[in-house]
């Protein structure tokens, strides 16, 4: 295997995620909720978790309003009794930190999600919450930093809702057997994928959010190329885009997403290479939702990996070793310092 260090990363959602549990607990039951609205995003990942949480929160009773960073720091008026959740796993994120900045500025409360302790996101918040992981790598695709991210909000929530926090633990425990099931139907759907066509992710309402930090996966796996979109907006023109060696992909982790997602399927099965719908449809409570979440999460990851494996693609290079991936990475860096 190429890329053992993403294969350890996914692995070790088993291990990490069951350990993260207490430290997140003992952190959130000390961040009381108040009354307003309630913010929650970052950049690329840390904006996709929220979004794609939407489901959970909702059979909570927790009204989040998912959001970027630019779209927090420079297009939100905030009020005094706003709560803004800022994730980022460094805690220097510029975007996110000039998100604390303005809220604060508004007189907002700001609570961090991060492994940064004394970064500049920590030290702007009002709160933190420190994650109690050391990421294996910030190379590769990133899944684990990801799935703590999940596991922080959800407890967060659950505390919120005066439940406790530690009622995400039976589910993280199921962790092994989720990512067998995942890596399995990953390596279905790889072995019947076009390597020249284009894949595209569709979801809808918080699927979406999960369909975008799957295309991310794989713009982070060498650039290549996926686009996320809105299941019913994807039949409103893109699909004119769709070529017969291309892979759909739809995210049906609730009733009507999944519902429209077999229609999307169904009138494409004959023509692309690949067509499948992911989830499982129907999800009453707040535990069925984050395992739909998982579930999406964890076959992602593992399709992500495999399609690099066979390609073989190095993912800890820029751009997992293809041309331009050194001035791609320096570009990326001089932009996201300002």
């Amino acid at each position: 295997m190429i890329n053992t260090m993403m294969s350890r990363e996914i692995a070790a959602q088993a291990e990490i995620l069951p350990q993260c549990v207490e430290p997140i607990a003992t952190q959130v039951r000390r961040i009381l909720p108040l009354e307003g609205r309630i913010f929650a995003g970052g950049c690329g990942d840390s904006a996709f978790a929220p979004a794609a949480l939407g489901g959970v929160f909702a059979a909570l009773g927790v009204d989040v309003v998912p959001a970027t960073s630019m779209t927090l720091a420079s297009f939100t008026q905030f009020r005094e009794d706003d709560t803004v959740i800022l994730s980022s796993i460094s805690g220097g994120t510029k975007r996110t930190v000039e998100a604390a900045q303005a809220a604060r500025a508004a007189g907002a409360r700001v609570i961090a999600i991060t492994c940064g302790s004394a970064s500049a996101l920590d030290q702007t918040a009002t709160d933190t919450i420190l994650l109690p992981f050391t990421p294996l790598s910030r190379k590769t695709p990133h899944t684990l930093d990801y799935a703590v991210t999940l596991a922080a909000l959800v407890e967060l929530a659950l505390a919120w809702r005066s439940m406790p926090p530690e009622k995400v633990l039976p589910l993280f425990n199921d962790i092994p057997s989720m990512l067998a099931v995942a890596a399995a139907r990953a390596r279905d759907i790889a072995s019947r994928m076009e390597p020249a066509g284009k894949l595209f992710l569709l979801g809808a309402g918080p699927d979406l959010g999960s369909a975008e930090y799957g295309a991310a996966k794989f713009h982070e796996a060498g650039g290549l190329v996926a686009i996320a979109a809105e299941t019913e907006n994807f039949i409103h023109g893109m699909n004119f885009m769709v070529e017969q060696q291309d892979t759909l992909l739809v995210l049906g982790g609730n009733a009507a997403g999944a519902a429209r997602g077999a229609q999307v399927v169904e009138g494409f099965s004959h023509f692309v290479t690949c067509a499948e719908i992911i989830g499982p449809g129907v999800t009453s409570t707040w535990e069925e939702s984050f395992r739909s979440v998982l579930s999406q999460t964890f076959t992602i990851q593992n399709l992500c990996l495999e399609i690099a494996e066979r390609r073989k693609l190095a993912l800890e290079l820029p751009r997992a070793g293809r041309d331009h991936g050194d001035a791609h990475a320096a570009i990326q860096a001089m932009l996201m310092a300002r």
